[in-house]
């Protein structure tokens, strides 16, 4: 019988083999102990032996299992100990009321049942719940009196605690009276393990300060002994509001250290199992990975804990078992001030941090923690700060790294292109280089070309504005500098237009040239005031009696006065020249409201035609025609043509004073027209309108533009 090899007894398929065996037997089922056996021919012997004890301590495992008699049933004592009464149950085991013998006292004394205690996983964990909590002696861990096994019956005895469980306190303040469901702890890996988890309503009343304020003192209890428990190496690793007793006088005691990982070095556990209850685990536990799990995990379920103690709602509600997990994994905590605005922004922060998804952004020890709550009791800052942007940006990075890998796998990707493209940079580097010399080369030569023809397109407008003379041909050439300076501006606005800088200091000057050029239009249009004095040219207009005396007036207006030729004497010349362009501007504005619509297209076509070949010098007039520089040109020898009598003139018909108006010689005009295409030729026709025939070419009165700026008069 014993002479099966020894190893056979390690066999992990014996062992395999016996727990299904034990598993059928515990649910009821009457299992096939011949078919157990054939399965497995070369131990045959040693697991029937197996089989035989696992029979028998089942069968007195249902004997132990009955319904708990009466307290004056129970004579036999387990040890030193005689049990009085049930007073709780639990995935690790029941607790009873009990009178110890030897010293007189009531204890609470756990008990794992008779059928667990052959699970040998089960029972490392009872004694290592008993062992972990006997070692602890702090003023909120229930103490240990007394560790023993009786009759195959393994118990230990604690403290008698007379008070209430927190989730049952919670459940009061919620109103929900009913018993807690699903809220055991449970190795959520075990497949015959069925877990519910509760979705109680949230409160919509607020908390009182005071109410606060003592979810902050009870905090600081438990956070305290925690920090007790792992510099004694304990990790209790199932902290909830169940295993939280809070008794008369408003301590908070911490108990069942039945998941609890004890370490010599308080160091940290690798583990692949979930063990714990799952609405409070921290993410790296229940995430049931093969990582490190510390005492940080312990501050997490604290968090969780004061979550539920303030909102009166679960940190992560739902009914749904793999909602929550992947809540507990991936989703933040709905903010508590978000749920009751009563709740102080510091004690909130308090409870995000120790609730951090990363172990690294919790409080660092379970003693920092109750710190930063003590701090709060005593209205003092709290350490903990509300994360930043960044901080946000970063966990969002931690909860999907499958986007930040992705982006990695990105820049690889660039950074591999990127080294490809480098490699052929750098062979066509010698080329580029000088490419880049030659084109370096290029821009230092057109900036110098910029600036040469900024500073003569400057040198125009000073020569135009301060050179010369106030002649009619003067003033053309005058006119001519300053609108090609303009274009030259207008270039290197272009050119500039990602300047902003130098972009506003050539808007300056653009606007000093328009302004110029505006004024000096202002002046060579004067004479046009004198034209509509001439009654041809008020009969062709049609103009009536009222029309002709305003006009009347306002040319007797521009006819110096004495005592206007006074107050001129005591002005500067640039008082002069803006007298003179403003009582030229209100002039043109009493003219336009004296004609008509009609009447003012009319006159425009007259003034044209009154000037003759030097409306061809006109910039609208260019443009309109689109002359070319050659037609140009041509055009500009014909205003110093023998028959034109009276050579080049600035105004209608001649010189200065002479008393002429009209296009000058019947041949000079022909000429003229002829150097136009016939295109040109008919938008030229379009432009002047009806030819009139009414000008004097000689007699009257004459008269001529007045003085423009820069003139000299007496007193200059």
């Amino acid at each position: 019988m014993n002479s099966t090899p020894p190893d056979l007894h390690d066999d992990p398929r014996l062992l395999d083999a016996a727990r299904e065996y034990l598993a059928a037997l515990e649910s009821g089922r009457a299992p096939d102990r011949a078919q157990y056996i054939s399965r497995f021919p070369e131990f045959a012997g040693v697991l029937d032996e197996c089989l035989d004890g696992i029979e028998l301590a089942h069968a007195a495992g249902k004997a132990f299992r009955a319904p708990a008699p009466q307290p004056e049933t129970l004579t036999e004592p387990l040890g030193d100990f005689r049990i009085v009464r049930e007073i709780g149950r639990g995935g690790m085991g029941v607790v009873y009321e009990a009178h110890q013998l030897s010293l007189g006292r009531r204890v609470a004394l756990k008990v794992l049942p008779f059928a667990a205690g052959l699970d040998t996983k089960q029972l490392q964990r009872f004694k290592t719940e008993a062992h972990a909590a006997a070692q602890l002696h702090h003023t909120n861990i229930v103490p240990v009196y007394a560790v023993g096994c009786e009759r195959g019956v393994h118990f230990y005895a604690m403290q008698m605690i007379d008070g209430r469980p927190l989730d049952r306190v919670i459940r009061e303040r919620r109103g929900d009276d009913g018993e807690p469901h699903g809220e055991t702890t449970v190795n959520l890996r075990a497949g015959s393990t069925r877990v519910t988890i509760t979705d109680p309503a949230p409160t919509s009343r607020g908390g009182t300060r005071e109410a606060h304020r003592t979810v902050a003192r009870l905090g600081e209890q438990v956070a305290a002994a925690l920090e007790y428990a792992h510099d004694h190496g304990v990790i209790h690793r199932d902290i909830k509001p169940a295993n939280l007793l809070l008794d008369g006088q408003g301590n908070l005691w911490v108990t069942d250290f039945g998941l609890a990982h004890v370490s010599a070095d308080l160091g940290q556990t690798r583990t692949g199992d979930v063990f714990g209850t799952l609405r409070y685990m921290s993410p790296e536990q229940a995430a049931g990975k093969r990582i490190l799990i510390d005492h940080r995990t312990d501050v997490y379920s604290l968090g969780a804990t004061l979550y539920e103690l303030l909102t009166l709602r679960p940190i992560f509600p739902g009914t749904d078992r793999h909602g929550v997990l992947h809540a507990i994994l991936h989703d933040e905590p709905t903010p508590p001030r978000s749920l009751d605005r009563t709740i102080p922004a510091e004690l909130e922060t308090i409870v995000l941090k120790a609730v951090s998804k990363f172990p690294q952004d919790r409080y660092a020890t379970a003693g920092e923690m109750a710190a930063d709550l003590r701090r709060f009791l005593e209205d003092r800052p709290i350490a903990a700060r509300r994360p930043s942007v960044i901080d946000r940006a970063r966990k969002w990075i931690r909860r999907h790294p499958a986007y930040f890998r992705a982006a990695i796998l990105i820049l690889v990707f660039s950074v591999a292109g990127l080294a490809v493209t480098t490699a052929v940079i750098a062979r066509e580097q010698s080329r580029t280089k000088s490419a880049y010399e030659r084109e370096k080369l290029r821009a230092e030569e057109a900036e110098e070309r910029f600036q040469l023809a900024r500073r003569s397109a400057d040198e125009m407008i000073r020569i135009a504005d301060e050179e010369f003379g106030e002649g009619p041909q003067m003033q053309a050439i005058r006119k001519r500098l300053l609108e090609t300076a303009l274009a030259f501006y207008q270039e290197f606005l272009e050119q500039r237009r990602n300047d902003p800088s130098a972009r506003a200091d050539l808007e300056l000057t653009r606007g000093r040239v328009q302004k110029i050029l505006s004024d000096l239009a202002v002046i060579q249009g004067a004479w046009k005031h004198m034209l509509l004095g001439m009654p041809e040219v008020q009969d062709e207009l049609n103009l009536n009696g009222s029309q002709r005396g305003r006009v009347r007036d306002i040319v007797q207006d521009i006819e110096p006065r004495g005592e206007r030729f006074g107050d001129l004497l005591k002005m500067t010349r640039d008082q002069r020249d803006g007298a003179l362009v403003d009582e030229l501007r209100r002039h043109e504005t009493e003219i336009a409201a004296i004609l008509t619509a009609g009447q003012r297209d009319r006159f425009a076509q007259l003034a044209l035609q009154s000037r003759g070949v030097l409306a061809f010098r006109e910039t609208a007039v260019i443009q309109a025609l689109d002359l070319t520089p050659d037609q140009r040109e041509r055009l500009r020898l014909l205003e110093n043509d023998p028959e034109r009598p009276g050579g080049d003139t600035g105004g209608p018909g001649g010189r200065p004073g002479s008393p002429r108006f009209g296009p000058g010689p019947k041949g000079t005009m022909e000429k003229a027209l002829a150097i136009l295409t016939p295109v040109q030729l008919k938008r030229w026709n379009d432009r002047i309108g009806p030819k009139f025939t009414g000008f004097r070419n000689g007699g009257g009165k004459p008269f001529g533009p007045p003085r423009g700026p820069r003139e000299r008069g007496p007193g200059d």
